[in-house]
């Protein structure tokens, strides 16, 4: 069966998310996988911008119109190396694999 969630997507898509909702209950695995992958991509997401913030301001790029654009750039470019991952998204659903396997 066909993954009705797109892997490759804005990182902010509600449509998304309620899809994302209705496949849980007919396709559990795919689902865990793809919120396994949402999570890892706003985890990157936090990273680059804590570390864009570490660096400093500068004041050619300090425009109100640069701050959201650099926000929207870092949002995308997290979804596509989460689409790739990072390892994070797999460690989760290996974890969550092992609490459901312990419950009775």
């Amino acid at each position: 069966m066909a993954n009705s969630v797109s892997s490759v997507g804005l990182a902010i898509d509600a449509q998304q998310l309620n899809e994302l909702k209705k496949q849980s209950h007919a396709q559990p695995q795919q689902a865990a996988a793809e919120a396994a992958r949402q999570f890892e991509a706003l985890f990157i997401q936090q990273m680059m911008k804590t570390m864009r913030e570490a660096g400093g301001e500068s004041e050619l790029f300090n425009s109100s119109a640069m701050r959201t654009y650099t926000d929207m750039f870092d949002q995308q470019l997290a979804t596509e190396v989460a689409g790739k991952g990072i390892g994070l998204a797999d460690q989760l659903l290996q974890q969550l694999h092992q609490e459901q396997g312990k419950k009775p």
